[in-house]
This record gives structure tokens, C-alpha cells and sequence, in this order.
């Protein structure tokens, strides 16, 4: 069995390289194919047809992929009949448009194969885990790419994909703080807001402020910082915020915590509206103009950095005294925790995240304005981290997409008027779909009172051991 694996991952290596190397290989000259796909030439005798080819070729000096496979797409869709698309030129045509998700998807096989290869040998044991995690990671960002590349980026399929990874990582955050410390906070909203307006102030170019800040002469601020900057910087303003509410508000516990951050997230909201404040927040005014993302890979990798973070430090001697704190406060403190410093230390860094989330929130958006991060807001994440599980991280990850794609995709139908044989189908109109929604969240609750995952997580550990056999033997 041990050598079937060593063979299947050293068979998985070579696909991969033939496939990257084919790949790279066909990205070459698209001129030649183009003319070969014409043998007879039949485009000098159709003015027409001459025409859509020659913007085919035109276009290609300018190195525009997209603009090239639309006139590509064109031509052949137009003449598609009178061109020789069979064999070799067939292969070629579709090695060509797809070639960067074959290229994804051939970086990921050699990754998974190495990986297979690493967990077989005794000499690389200690590096099995990672290999495997990698390996896992490599397979999730390639299928999120080929996805994105097939089905389009403005897809709706794309757009749950996009939010709920942005969602998952600030219900992460959350988790952090109510599920693994249990302070019962409220002001996710509020760190989200901070977050999103320093993103956005920090990275409108210097020519378009003018008219982002037209009622304020171009704003205060008159330069740009680089988008990961800006992300890192909107999540430490966002955690220096929650420093200083949390020198006195850590103090209270229970309800009252809860409805001391709620405040400040609504007050943060009327100020960030405040006039006084309109050439840095641009007032109750829109903010845009900012730089935003053009692939999914990009919330996928912040967002996929952050969780991993978190992840460490719950695994880490600060997130078993978390953990520690939320089961009993009373003998953590006798065991020499430090509560508050403890405390304070969770609510800052699960507001670093809460930043670095809304500023994610704020390129997808591509506008910021501040009465949209309401309460509600805060409501949604608070029932993402319960829907999945207090004390999972999967759990919290798993109900982001669910809830997203539940509430924006499946359940879109509810909302159309629909007539059949002449009746109308009652009910169906505008707003149904939230009130289904709400019915499947209450028999969700119902029926998982500790979430999907409760406080359980994905177990890779099957992955990493040797298998027993019934006798007593291992398993290669």
C-alpha cells in the first residue's frame, strides 16, 4: 500500500509538470493559430470575415488577454463553421483559454503529490502536517481560481464565495472573543466601520479626491498608502479603538459588556456622520474611489492568513487561558491568570481582525458610507458564530458561506412573482425570502442548539496516521 502511494504521488508530480509544461508551451504566438485555423484562407474572398480576424491580430500587440479571447470569441463564433476547430488546432484553442486555470490546477497536483509523497516517507515525518495542510490549501485556492475563470467574477456563485470569505474571517474574530474567551461583545460593527473608512481614506489616489471630498476641498488627507498597508493599518486603528474601550468597559461582564460595546459601535457610527469630521470621514457623504480587489484569490489569501493566525493563537498558551476564562473565571484567576490583561488582550486582537475585515468589506463593496454598518450587522456575524458553533472555527467558517449563499443566492427565487396555468402563487413577492430565511435559522437552532459543529472542529488526524490493521499490524 506505502509503495501504491509513493507511485500514485510520484505519477501525480509528472502529470503536473507535463501539464504546466504543455500549458506554458501553448500560451505562446496566438497569431499562428489563428492563421492555421483559415488553411484555404477563405477570410481574403469575405471582407467581413478578414475584418474579424485582423481585429484578432491587431489586438494582440497590445497584451490585453481579455480583449483577446472577446475577439477570439467573436470570430469564431461568426465563422466558426468555415475554420478547421477539430484536432490539433481544437487542443490548442482550449489549452489557450483556459490556460491559466490548467496552470492552477497543475501547481496544485504537484503540491498534493509532494505532499502525498512527504506523509510516506519516515524521513520527512515531521513535516507530514504541514505537507498535508499545504497540500489542502493549494487544492482550495486552485478550485477557487478555475471557478472564478469558469464561471466569471461578477457570477453570483463568485459573489458568495467573495463575501463569505469575508464574513468567515470576521466571524472568526468574533468566535475569538465570545466563543473562546466568552465575553459577550456586540461592537463588531462598530471595529468594521473603523476599518472599512481607514482602508478607504488611505488608498483613494491623490487626483480622484477631489472629488471624492467635493464638499470638503479634496479632504485632509493628500496621499495613498499600498493596499496591504492600508489593510494592516485599518486593523491596528480599529484594535487601538479597542484598547482604549476596553480599559473600562472589560470591567463589566455578561449583558452589560454586550450592551456597552453595542453603544459604542452606534455612537462610532454618528461620528464617523459628523460634518466636523468631513474632510477626513467625508461626512454622511459615500467614500469611493479607494483601490479594491479584481480576483477572489484575494479575500481567499487575506482572509485564509488571518483564520490561520487565530488558529495559532488558540492553540498557543494565551488561547488555553482564554479558554480558561470562559469555563471559570474564578479558577483561572486562582491558577495566576491575569483577567483583564487576558481580556483585553482577546477584545484588542479580535478587533484587529474585526478591522482588517471590514477593510476586505470595503473593497468588495467598492463604496463606504457609515449607516451601513447598523447593529444589524453585528446580528448577522453574532448568528453566523452561533449557527456554526461557539468554539469552532470550521463551525463559524462552514455557516459564513452557508449563511451568505442562503440569504443572497438559494432562496433569491422567493422573491419573483410566479403564475402557473393562469394562478399566482400567493405569498411569493418581494421580501418572502427573508421571512423563509428566518424560519430555516429558528429550525436550525432548534434542532442544533451548539451549532453545526457545536465546539468540535474538522479532524485532519486520519490524514497523518497509519492505519491498523485488524490484526494488530500497521498499514503503510
Amino acid at each position: 500500500m506505502k509503495k501504491a502511494k509513493i507511485v500514485l504521488s510520484l505519477l501525480l508530480i509528472i502529470a503536473a509538470v507535463a501539464l504546466v509544461g504543455y500549458t506554458l508551451s501553448s500560451q505562446g504566438d496566438l497569431h499562428d493559430l489563428v492563421m492555421r485555423l483559415d488553411p484555404q484562407n477563405l477570410a481574403a474572398a469575405d471582407s467581413r470575415m478578414q475584418k474579424a480576424r485582423d481585429r484578432v491580430l491587431d489586438g494582440l500587440p497590445e497584451g490585453d488577454r481579455t480583449k483577446d479571447l472577446r475577439n477570439l470569441d467573436r470570430y469564431l463564433e461568426g465563422y466558426g463553421p468555415q475554420l478547421e476547430l477539430d484536432g490539433e488546432n481544437g487542443l490548442e484553442l482550449f489549452v489557450y483559454r483556459n490556460g491559466p486555470s490548467l496552470l492552477a490546477a497543475g501547481i496544485a497536483l504537484a503540491v498534493i503529490g509532494a505532499a502525498l509523497l512527504i506523509t510516506q516517507l519516515k524521513a520527512l515525518a515531521k513535516y507530514r502536517k504541514p505537507a498535508v495542510y499545504l497540500a489542502l490549501a493549494a487544492l482550495l485556492y486552485a478550485g477557487v481560481y478555475i471557478v472564478e475563470n469558469i464561471a466569471g467574477a461578477s457570477s453570483m456563485l463568485m459573489t458568495v464565495l467573495k463575501k463569505g470569505a469575508i464574513y468567515a474571517l470576521i466571524a472568526v474574530s468574533m468566535n475569538l472573543l465570545n466563543g473562546f474567551t466568552g465575553l459577550f461583545s456586540l461592537g463588531q460593527a462598530g471595529f468594521m466601520l473603523v476599518g472599512a473608512y481607514t482602508y478607504a481614506i488611505f488608498t483613494i489616489a491623490s487626483d480622484s479626491r477631489i472629488q471624492v471630498y467635493q464638499y470638503y476641498d479634496g479632504g485632509l488627507v493628500q496621499f495613498a498608502l499600498p493596499t496591504l498597508v492600508a489593510i494592516v493599518l485599518a486593523g491596528l486603528v480599529a484594535a487601538f479603538f479597542a484598547y482604549l474601550i476596553g480599559l473600562p468597559v472589560l470591567r463589566l461582564k455578561s449583558d452589560y459588556l454586550a450592551i456597552a460595546t453595542l453603544g459604542f459601535a452606534e455612537i462610532i457610527r454618528a461620528i464617523f456622520q459628523y460634518d466636523g469630521l468631513g474632510p477626513i470621514t467625508n461626512g454622511s457623504n459615500l467614500l469611493r474611489k479607494f483601490t479594491t480587489f479584481d480576483t477572489a484569490l484575494f479575500p481567499f489569501a487575506v482572509a485564509g492568513a488571518c483564520i490561520a493566525l487565530i488558529v495559532l493563537l488558540i492553540h498557543s498558551t494565551y488561547g488555553r487561558s482564554f479558554k480558561a476564562i470562559r469555563d471559570d473565571e474564578v479558577a483561572a484567576e486562582a491558577m495566576g491568570i491575569n483577567l483583564f490583561r487576558h481580556k483585553q488582550m482577546s477584545f484588542v486582537i479580535s478587533s484587529f481582525f474585526a478591522g482588517v475585515g471590514g477593510a476586505l468589506l470595503a473593497m468588495y463593496q467598492t463604496t463606504v458610507q457609515a449607516s451601513a454598518f447598523k447593529a444589524s450587522m453585528t446580528y448577522e456575524i453574532l448568528l453566523i458564530v452561533v449557527i456554526g458553533g461557539m468554539g469552532s472555527i470550521t463551525g463559524s467558517i462552514l455557516a459564513s458561506f452557508l449563511f451568505v449563499a442562503s440569504s443572497e443566492w438559494w432562496l433569491r427565487f422567493l422573491d419573483n412573482e410566479l403564475v402557473i396555468g393562469g394562478v399566482q402563487i400567493p405569498l411569493l413577492r418581494s421580501g418572502f425570502r427573508m421571512v423563509v430565511f428566518s424560519v430555516v435559522i429558528m429550525v436550525m437552532v432548534l434542532f442544533y442548539r451548539r451549532g453545526i459543529m457545536g465546539d468540535k472542529e474538522f479532524n485532519f488526524s486520519s490524514l497523518f496516521k497509519p492505519r491498523v490493521k485488524k490484526g494488530g499490524g500497521v498499514r503503510g
